[in-house]
């Protein structure tokens, strides 16, 4: 949506010249969801305050810095069913994470342009590191696939809950079209045939392929980023997460990249590499 100049100058006089807008703590910022999606109860432990006293510091990290290019939103971490699943950071309302990655670069922190910083292939290269194996050079690369497709592909696999619903969401997968009409008798067989092939090219990992894995791997990225975050915060620059990348001020992104690296390999995850958008 885009707003009319009507709504842009009513939205800029209440910002010039009324009370200055602070950013809204919900009541509760660490959220266990159950089966369906929905909030459930849980027992507060150690670890859920410790969760929590850290996610307030990041919040009022986030509100006592000068944004330009997005209103920002409070974080929120979200597990699904267990806490050894999921627990990544939300914005609420969406705020950064839901803009595209063109408009994120027009966001400024401290009046400083900001650079994108992600995780290389993360969640692959997390499984290759339990297996005490190499990363391959390029993980979505196998001769006569596009790597888009086998990206999108390889993702699936580590998402999906069975093996059917892994062919069937490749199948239907967007990026299927370069390939045959998605969602198609042939977009099924191709997607059968592209599995084959990436199990093949990553038979060290492939016990994790369609076993609902995602959620446990997000668990993992998720205690990366809050330790990348509270480095960060530490040495007084606040970051804005995006999952597995990071918005920093562009004068601070070396050091990010250093702390993002050294999280790693304190983690055991020394093949993750860092890359800049």
């Amino acid at each position: 949506m885009t707003p009319t100049p009507e709504l842009v100058a009513r939205a800029n006089s209440i910002i010039q010249n009324g009370p200055p807008l602070e950013l809204a703590i919900p009541r509760e910022t660490i959220e266990l969801r159950d089966a369906n999606g929905i909030p459930a109860g849980y027992q507060d432990s150690p670890e859920t305050k410790r969760m929590r006293q850290r996610l307030r510091e990041m919040n009022e990290a986030i509100r006592a810095t000068l944004f330009t290019g997005v209103l920002p939103g409070a974080m929120v971490r979200i597990f699904n069913r267990t806490f050894n699943r999921g627990g990544r950071f939300y914005a609420l309302g969406g705020s950064w994470q839901s803009m595209n990655q063109e408009a994120r670069k027009q966001i400024t922190i401290g009046g400083e342009p900001v650079i994108e910083i992600d995780y290389k292939t993360l969640h692959p290269a997390i499984l290759y590191a339990q297996a005490g194996a190499p990363l391959p050079d390029d993980c979505y690369s196998i001769d006569g696939w596009p790597r888009r497709l086998v990206k999108r592909a390889l993702l699936i696999l580590l998402n999906a809950k069975t093996r059917g619903k892994a062919r069937d969401a490749i199948a239907h997968a967007k990026e299927m079209e370069v390939v045959c009409a998605p969602g198609t008798d042939d977009a099924k067989k191709a997607a059968t045939e592209l599995m084959g092939a990436i199990k093949s090219r990553h038979h060290r990992i492939a016990s994790a392929f369609h076993t609902d894995k995602g959620a446990e791997l997000m668990r993992l990225d998720s205690d990366l980023a809050e330790s990348v975050m509270h480095v960060m915060m530490m040495a007084g620059v606040t970051v804005l997460p995006v999952h597995d990348s990071f918005l920093v001020q562009a004068s601070q992104a070396q050091r990010l990249e250093e702390t993002m690296l050294r999280i790693a390999y304190e983690a055991g995850f020394e093949s993750l590499q860092v890359t800049s958008n």
